[in-house]
């Protein structure tokens, strides 16, 4: 619900207006309360409470009762996007060796949060990571870089036979994810504290637009790994000549990746187009191949199937970080 309030002329050259006061209840605001106000390069003020936005945003509390390890890991991981930087974990009657042992886990499965408190009960995790210390945009440009290695890697070892090969790709996939979580964590936290904002040089805009393309990523690296997973399981038995029309496919939907990053990286709205446009042409090229595998050995119909669907998407992906570049460009 947008309010109004009229500017008032308070001492001969003081501005003031009055707050809501729903709002001022909602925080529970007393006289002599500090509040922040944060001007914004888009000509915007942010007011908010500074208790309000320590107590609420930067600490969140988990009663362990209940929880298995899988089910914490899940947790913590939320409470690490949603842009928490601090976490207390307690349990009353003790924290359990594998909850324990899950929650370091989790501390070597993302960036930033370590141990600073242990007890039988209690376990308090910190962010040490300074949010001006990470660039979205060079986290974005690494993931880029990492899932684009991991699917042409992923498509030697279906090549090759490499079952090394493969397995590093799916390793790999661990460090995709990390970024991933970082970047969305660190758009969450502009969106809880507005002053970061102009700290960090960024817009919210901008912000949403490395976290959208940091998840096509994140789903291309996945294909990536479902590409080596199917490697791994193919007999050699498949025609030569299926094997350099897949790996044709895989080169086109990386040219489609490559022009959707350019796009995005240099907003440029040709690069965009271009591989949107390329995108038909992988589709007929997939559904060709499709049929052909068909005729395969019956053994190897649903690997091969699975490496085209996942190159397929892969392009699909790719072209939808085009289409968030161009609605990027459009809105400027």
């Amino acid at each position: 619900m947008v309010e109004t309030r009229k500017v008032q002329l308070t001492g001969g050259s003081t501005y003031i207006i009055s707050l809501p006061k729903a709002w001022a209840n909602e925080k529970d605001l007393k006289p002599g309360d500090t509040l922040t106000v944060t001007p914004r390069s888009d000509g915007t003020i942010v007011i908010s409470s500074e208790r309000d936005f320590e107590k609420k945003v930067n600490t969140k509390q988990l009663d362990l009762e209940g929880y298995d390890p899988n089910t914490i890991i899940r947790s913590l991981i939320g409470t690490y996007m949603a842009g928490y930087t601090m976490v207390e974990l307690t349990d009353k009657k003790g924290i359990k060796p594998d909850i324990r042992s899950a929650i370091m886990k989790f501390t070597r499965m993302v960036i930033g949060p370590e141990i600073i408190e242990e007890s039988e009960i209690r376990i308090i995790l910190k962010d040490l990571i300074d949010p001006s210390e990470f660039s979205q945009r060079k986290g974005l440009r690494r993931m880029y870089l990492m899932v684009k290695k991991m699917h042409e890697d992923a498509i030697q070892s279906f090549e090759e036979g490499d079952t090394i090969l493969a397995k590093d790709v799916i390793e790999r996939d661990n460090d995709v994810d990390r970024l991933y979580w970082m970047i969305t964590k660190h758009y969450n936290m502009l969106l809880s504290n507005p002053r970061l904002i102009d700290n960090l040089e960024i817009t919210r805009e901008r912000s949403l637009g490395y976290m959208l393309v940091s998840r096509a990523m994140e789903r291309i690296g996945d294909h990536a790994v479902r590409i080596a997973k199917n490697a791994m399981i193919l007999s050699d038995g498949f025609k030569e000549g299926l094997k350099q029309d897949i790996k044709k496919e895989s080169e086109l939907s990386m040219e489609i990746l490559n022009c959707a990053a350019k796009s995005f990286f240099d907003e440029d709205l040709k690069k965009a187009n271009e591989s949107i446009d390329m995108r038909e042409k992988l589709e007929k090229m997939n559904d060709k191949l499709m049929k052909t595998v068909k005729e395969e050995r019956k053994v190897d119909v649903t690997p091969l199937s699975y490496t085209l669907e996942s190159i397929s998407r892969t392009g699909s992906y790719a072209t939808d970080i085009s289409e968030i570049s161009i609605n990027y460009i459009m809105s400027g």
